[in-house]
């Protein structure tokens, strides 16, 4: 079946799988790589992954037109994201609300604006419009009645500021996500039949007449959550619902460095920010007792601009012929017609290093992240920024961007150590044009201070006395609000709380390009797997406060970009590229002293580039180490890709580059199991119609999940005896697929497995098994010649 009757099989099967996981395999890009790999662990990157899965030969993609959605219920989703989010939630955070929404005379005259008007009512303290039943109806005509067509029109006209109005979204489930959602209130780029956003001259509002639009994950900048009970803010029930939202959000804007939501539950509001360590809260405000509060946060979210609401600043774009930072909701609101330039960014790539240069990036990345607790890590494709009226059509780099848990050593670490003066590449590794971490105004970007401005509990790499703060009188955090307003002392009516000093005034989009070091840094937090009790999720949340994980932003700028494995086009080029990136391994090993340690279907490439040496590629280093930290890593968890990793590694023995070894044996026998040969057209592999009545190996592996000596011996049980091996793995392949791989795979066995081998312990030092990459290597070049080109 071709790909695309393919495509429209599954989009017509989605409907009826999406209450079930089946477990044939998902395929994680389309088109390239996913250059990144997280531990073994379960977040809702991996819930996406399983529901992807379909028997109808889905294709997993992991960006475009082409990608499916999981539809995954809040049944489903709802433990995974309170997992994921466990002990990384801090509430009530001191200083907050002065850190992102600080006091301005602007905001000061609105509100003495609003009681000479009558729409504050001092005398009982109350907005003279707020209804005494808040149910969502109720509060939604109050936000169009007062603070979109009274408040925020009052305000532009005050100062000749730009908002985006709130607009209701709880009608029509919101297009373009993983799952399917509908928020309650949300600030949107597009509105029906509105002017283009954000506006000095807002519309006057009517929700009623308001088509029942159904509004994309790529246009909304803020979401909002409404309850009538104000006792519900606190819940599990409630922050898992604003995770849902937020994992749509980072999904469908990988450049977002954080997403700012709000619930108003009852009178009572409260706003959020998740990031890629967690999130954190304001205080609970009153908005009925603290009016003024209340429009510094209604306000704020209003009137942010592209810094503010979380967009990397690195990236940018010209408007107009002004460099600003590259605002992905308005590039979605202006479409392609805009006479706007492509968003690029600065890393310092060619041959005047350190100087750097222009680097423009395909907005629809290659692979991202979509959990919210992770890495973040997006892959962008990239080339050199053309002057206008020249077109280049090669994107000869991938730049990766990611949040490196300052913990874990960098992975820029460790590829500094692997250059070498002459820079030649090395068979089956990629050439890394350029690494670092990322600094803006002299500091590096972290979560700690770049992204909560201070505003934490205790960040586990720093000391408290690290995080200086601001009075409500000192000058505007930078990006907070656009335009900047003047800052006062709060009324007697707020709530005190103190500010995070950042290190510059400097506006947003009128940074210089970005200066670079490197770093180290750590493991990241492993979450927690066991779903909540369904009466968890109903009480209040009465947990301690949250310690920030701190992550560090860093970015490498690597070549060439590849082409994931499973998309060969004839079995031969599917074994170049494992026989090079088995060399690619050895070199890491032997001459950069250095273990891979997460060899998967996601990390090995095939090469195109005919300038290269070699066919294949090992990528990500994410997780690799130094040799000479083999025995202290540190890490709390085993580190790999479920499917992939060895039995002895499962059963706690030490990473050994053996256990890299079986995983390359693992991924063909993945390959072999889930995939055709191809027709030998040049179009690429398929996924087989696969009977779900069989169980693979991975599937059992699926079953036992994270007891690891279970999962240990089950998968030893398949593959240690060659009979088992011959009736539990070979059998199930198609006939075709085991006439091409079913020889090598069962030479690699009985290399991996010999008679007398035991996964529980290391028979045998790494000297003395010094010779199984050539051995492996070997049998794969008997194999390729066998196939003559096939």
């Amino acid at each position: 079946m071709h790909r695309r009757s393919l495509r429209s099989a599954s989009r017509a099967a989605s409907a009826s799988v999406s209450d079930v996981l089946p477990k044939t395999p998902a395929r994680l890009s389309s088109s390239l790589h996913p250059i990144d790999h997280t531990p073994l662990t379960t977040n809702s990157d991996g819930r996406r992954l399983r529901a992807s899965q379909t028997s109808t030969g889905q294709r997993y993609t992991s960006s475009g037109p082409d990608q499916m959605p999981s539809n995954a219920t809040r049944d489903e989703m709802d433990p995974v994201l309170l997992a994921e989010l466990a002990g990384a939630v801090s509430r009530n955070v001191p200083g907050f609300a002065d850190a992102f929404f600080p006091a301005s005379h602007d905001l000061q005259e609105l509100f003495d604006w609003a009681v000479d008007a009558g729409v504050y009512v001092r005398k009982s303290s109350r907005w003279k419009s707020w209804p005494s039943s808040p149910t969502e109806g109720n509060v939604l005509a109050f936000f169009q009645s007062v603070v979109d067509n009274v408040l925020l029109r009052q305000l532009c006209s005050n100062t000749g500021a730009r908002a985006y109005p709130y607009v209701p979204s709880n009608t029509v489930l919101i297009r373009g996500g993983d799952c399917r959602r509908k928020t309650d209130l949300l600030l949107s780029t597009v509105i029906p039949n509105g002017p283009a956003l954000p506006t000095a001259a807002l519309p006057r509002m009517n929700f009623a007449r308001m088509p029942r639009t159904r509004y994309d994950w790529r246009s909304i900048r803020v979401v909002g959550e409404l309850k009538a009970n104000p006792h519900q803010s606190d819940t599990d029930s409630t922050l898992a619902q604003l995770a849902n939202y937020v994992r749509e959000i980072f999904n469908a804007q990988p450049s977002r460095r954080w997403v700012h939501a709000f619930t108003l539950c009852g009178h009572h509001l409260r706003a959020w920010m998740f990031d890629r360590s967690g999130a954190t809260t304001s205080e609970l405000i009153d908005i009925n007792a603290q009016p003024v509060l209340f429009l510094r946060v209604v306000c704020g979210y209003a009137l942010m601009d592209a810094t503010a609401v979380g967009f990397d600043p690195s990236i940018k774009w010209l408007r107009g012929g002004v460099e600003e930072p590259y605002d992905p909701t308005v590039a979605y609101s202006l479409g392609s017609s805009a006479a706007t330039s492509p968003p690029y960014l600065y890393a310092p790539v060619g041959p005047l290093k350190p100087v750097p240069v222009k680097l423009e990036i395909d907005p629809n990345p290659l692979f991202h992240r979509r959990s919210i607790v992770t890495r973040g890590s997006v892959c962008w494709k990239a080339r050199r920024f053309n002057q206008p009226g020249t077109v280049s059509d090669a994107w000869p780099y991938v730049v990766k961007d990611q949040w490196r848990a300052a913990e874990r050593p960098s992975e820029c670490d460790i590829i500094s150590s692997m250059q070498r003066p002459d820079r030649t590449p090395d068979l089956g590794l990629p050439e890394y044009c350029w690494y670092g971490d990322h600094r803006e105004n002299g500091q590096p970007v972290d979560i700690a201070n770049t992204v909560r401005r201070g505003c934490m509990v205790d960040a586990v790499t720093g000391p408290p006395s690290s995080r200086t703060r601001l009075t409500s009188s000192s000058s505007r955090v930078p990006g907070s609000m656009a335009p900047p307003l003047r800052p006062i002392t709060e009324a007697s009516n707020q709530q005190p709380g103190h500010n995070a000093q950042r290190g510059s005034d400097m506006p947003a989009g009128s940074m210089p390009p970005p200066r670079w070091s490197g770093s180290r840094g750590t493991k990241r937090r492993s979450t927690a797997e066991d779903p909540l009790p369904e009466s968890a999720a109903k009480r209040p949340r009465r947990d301690a406060p949250a310690s920030c994980n701190n992550r560090i932003f860093s970015r490498l700028v690597m070549a060439p970009v590849g082409r994931a494995i499973d998309m060969f086009t004839t079995v031969t080029e599917l074994l170049e590229a494992m026989r090079d990136a088995i060399c690619g391994h050895r070199t890491l090993y032997n001459a950069h002293q250095i273990l891979h340690r997460d060899v998967s279907l996601f990390n090995i490439l095939i090469d195109d580039d005919v300038t290269r040496p070699g066919k294949g590629l090992l990528i990500d280093l994410d997780l690799a180490i130094r040799r000479d930290r083999l025995s202290a890593t540190g890490a709390s968890h085993r580190t790999g890709t479920q499917d992939f990793m060895a039995p002895g590694l499962l059963c706690g023995n030490p990473h050994s580059f053996r256990h890299d070894l079986e995983s390359f044996f693992y991924v063909l026998l993945w390959i072999a199991t889930y995939y055709t040969v191809p027709p030998g057209d040049g179009s690429p592999t398929e996924l087989r119609s696969f009977n779900l009545e069989v169980d693979t190996i991975f599937d059992c592996c699926e079953d036992v999940s994270r007891n690891f000596t279970y999962l240990a011996m089950v998968k030893s049980g398949f593959v240690q005896n060659p009979f088992a091996f011959e009736k539990r793995c070979l059998a199930v392949l198609d006939d075709d697929m085991r006439a091409a791989l079913g020889p090598l795979l069962s030479a690699w066995r009985d290399v991996l497995y010999p008679p007398g081998y035991c996964v529980e312990y290391a028979h045998a030092s790494p000297d003395d098994e010094a010779g199984l990459w050539q051995t492996l290597i070997d049998a794969c070049q008997v194999r390729i010649e066998a196939l003559d080109g096939r």
